[in-house]
């Protein structure tokens, strides 16, 4: 069996969600990880074996979500043009088509798992016997799209088979617009690799002052509060703040402003395999963010990881979902607030029983038990040794 799976980002971006569940999931069925065009990543117009099992290819897309304005702008310029739209889809069609005989035999089944829904066009080619549509964050929060993108986000919710969520609050803005079945499947953590990270070493570019470590590990783009942010490092001198993450364009100048702290840090875009060594020396992490109409849909990866590294988390009320996670994570609603948790959960950092909690949170959210959720919806068979 083969497993198309329509991803938003590239495999060598950020490791996330997508990542986790294809590599899992490439145990029962053979993966086509199709990704669209970014600059920066490599473009592999034929299939290519990424880890075993797993085989990448790209296909041309307009660059709507792009990190630089001026390329933005004119992704949709050119969108809005129906002809351009229709050309693309053909060639995505005919590369698609190509790519799929490469590691497909026509004679087994195709199975689809939808994250880029403005691919959702092309699962009509493949003839899947199941195609899933996960939602993992309210696109409309990222830019502003053209129209043409909204009707495709309906009709990738009526076609597939299954729709899933990351949260509650997506669940309902897809049932705000389809009634329909709409599954939550939260996201999760590699529980051992943050839990017990091999070869644990510490990290030879962390400050070697000796303050304690307030740390964030993400994207860090416009929706943090950069404002609450620099209250609380001026508050909390004490502290060592360390970032780690890729820095959109457009919050540098949010980032020379905190890096003129001495207790700030930003160590820049770490290789996934490092990251646990980082987060694991953090006495408190933090989610720092603003409440708007992306955030309130997220469900954090970071807040998994770090409870699976025994780290406490102060998040801001970015989302009424959070409340969910109250007993283990600090929620604050003012800039004072948020320095209070902070310091509070810095004495949380060495509390068995607690750590006891974290711990018990991360391992029930662990990737191999979201790879299962999806492995029943595709209904792929059963696992190999």
């Amino acid at each position: 069996m083969t497993l198309v799976f329509f991803s938003d980002i590239a495999w060598d971006s950020l490791h996330q969600r997508p990542q986790h569940l294809a590599s899992r999931l490439s145990r029962q069925a053979r993966v086509l990880w199709v990704e669209p065009a970014t600059l920066g990543s490599r473009i592999l117009i034929s299939p290519r074996e990424q880890i075993p099992g797993v085989f990448r290819m790209t296909l041309p897309a307009f660059p709507l979500n792009a990190r630089s304005r001026r390329i933005r702008r004119l992704a949709v310029l050119a969108s809005r043009f129906l002809p351009f739209r229709l050309a693309l889809s053909g060639v995505q069609r005919a590369l698609l088509r190509r790519g799929l005989l490469l590691v497909h035999s026509p004679a087994e089944a195709t199975v689809c798992l939808v994250e880029n829904f403005l691919f959702m066009h092309l699962t009509r080619m493949l003839r899947a016997r199941t195609v899933v549509f996960d939602y993992i964050d309210d696109a409309f929060g990222f830019t502003a799209f053209p129209d043409f993108v909204r009707s495709e986000w309906l009709s990738a919710i009526r076609r597939a088979d299954a729709v899933t969520v990351t949260s509650a609050t997506l669940r309902q803005r897809v049932l705000d617009v389809h009634p329909r079945d709409v599954r939550l499947i939260p996201n999760g953590v590699d529980f051992e690799r943050f839990a017990h990270p091999a070869g644990e070493t510490w990290p030879p570019d962390l400050p070697p002052d000796g303050l304690t470590i307030i740390g964030y590990a993400g994207s860090i783009y416009p929706w943090l509060d950069f404002r609450l942010l620099e209250h609380a490092v001026e508050s909390l001198g004490e502290y060592r703040f360390v970032f780690l993450g890729h820095l959109h364009p457009e919050v540098t100048g949010d980032m020379t402003r905190l890096l003129r702290h001495r207790n700030f840090s930003y160590l820049g875009v770490k290789p996934y395999a490092l990251v646990p060594a980082y987060v694991r020396r953090f006495a408190a992490g933090i989610i720092p963010f603003k409440r708007t109409l992306l955030t309130e849909g997220v469900n954090p990866v970071k807040l998994y990881e770090y409870s699976a590294a025994g780290v406490p988390t102060v998040a801001t009320d970015f989302s009424d979902d959070t409340r969910a996670f109250s007993d283990f994570v600090l929620i604050a609603r003012t800039e004072d607030e948020f320095v209070r948790h902070i310091r509070t959960a810095v004495s949380r950092r060495n509390d068995p029983s607690f750590a006891a909690g974290l711990s018990s949170f991360a391992r029930a959210n662990d990737w191999e038990n979201r790879a299962q959720e999806f492995s029943a919806l595709l209904h792929l068979p059963d696992r190999t040794p």
